[in-house]
Formats: C-alpha cells, sequence, structure tokens
C-alpha cells in the first residue's frame, strides 16, 4: 500500500473541476527520484530554498572534505550518507514546501498504486464538496419572503379600498 497526503491550495477555485486539479498528491515515505537524481528532483518540484540548500551542502562538503588528504576517502561515503537522507525525508520537504506556498493538508489517499489511491480519495472527497456546495448556494439565496394567504369572501375588513363592505 502508498501513502499520499493531499493538499489544497488555499485560495480555493469556484469550480470544483478546477479546484480538482489544483489538489498535490505526495507520496509518504523514500523518494527514489530523489535518490537518484537529487537537485534535478528539487527543480522539477520549483522547491527553490531546497535546491539553494542542497547545493551549499554537497558543494561545502565536497570543498571542506577534499581539502584533506585523509577525509578524500570519507568524501563518498559521507555524500552517500546525505543522499540518502535527502532521499528519505525529500516528501517531507515536498510537503512542507506546499505549506509555505500557501497549501493545506486536506486527506489521505491510500492505494495499491497512485491511481487507485487517487481514485479512493476522490469517492471521499468529492461527496463532501457537493453538499457543502449545496449549503453554500442556500446560505447565500436570500430568504423567501412569506406572501400572505389570499383571504376568503367575507373575511378580512370591512373596507375594500374606499367604499364599505355592505
Amino acid at each position: 500500500m502508498q501513502y499520499y497526503s493531499v493538499y489544497e491550495p488555499e485560495d480555493e477555485a469556484t469550480d470544483l473541476a478546477v479546484r480538482a486539479d489544483r489538489l498535490a498528491f505526495v507520496k509518504e515515505g523514500f523518494a527514489w527520484a530523489a535518490l537518484i537524481f537529487g537537485a534535478f528532483w528539487l527543480l522539477y518540484h520549483r522547491m527553490w530554498i531546497e535546491l539553494i540548500l542542497y547545493i551549499a551542502v554537497f558543494g561545502g562538503l565536497e570543498w571542506l572534505l577534499a581539502t584533506n588528504k585523509q577525509a578524500q576517502s570519507l568524501t563518498s561515503l559521507a555524500m552517500l550518507g546525505l543522499t540518502v537522507l535527502f532521499a528519505l525525508e525529500a516528501n517531507d520537504l515536498r510537503g512542507a514546501a506546499l505549506k509555505r506556498r500557501g497549501y493545506r493538508l486536506v486527506g489521505v489517499a491510500i492505494g495499491p498504486d497512485r491511481g487507485s489511491a487517487e481514485l479512493s480519495f476522490f469517492r471521499s472527497w468529492l461527496p463532501k464538496q457537493k453538499r457543502s456546495e449545496e449549503t453554500d448556494r442556500a446560505q447565500h439565496q436570500p430568504p423567501v419572503s412569506e406572501t400572505p394567504r389570499p383571504l376568503l369572501r367575507n373575511q378580512g375588513d370591512e373596507v375594500i379600498g374606499l367604499f364599505p363592505n355592505t
């Protein structure tokens, strides 16, 4: 089973289809693409602050360990360890970046693959959104004014207009 955190932008669109398209599904757990591609994974997800920190940490480590002849053998081991640590935390960093951009966590999707997880999420999410749309519509409609019941003959006042009822 795969678990996904689902994020929605704070500035909700009024159209339900647009809102569904703007949802971000972030896989929980290890990010294989982040392990293999690192900086390119950060570029793809537009995580600019994390990219700058990634380059600074790896560049600084390379510069620091490359100056010492005895530490050169540790450089590759330290780089591998940092890369694995980054891959373990990459999806959590992506969730934090989405929150920083104004997204909020709206739910969790679970399924054997991403498609099944999205399908199960939308099956539970869409009915709630339709109900909230109906209640929003009902709240924004002007209240129905009560019209007076029509009076039957010989009911009501004794005067009709300017003439007495005689």
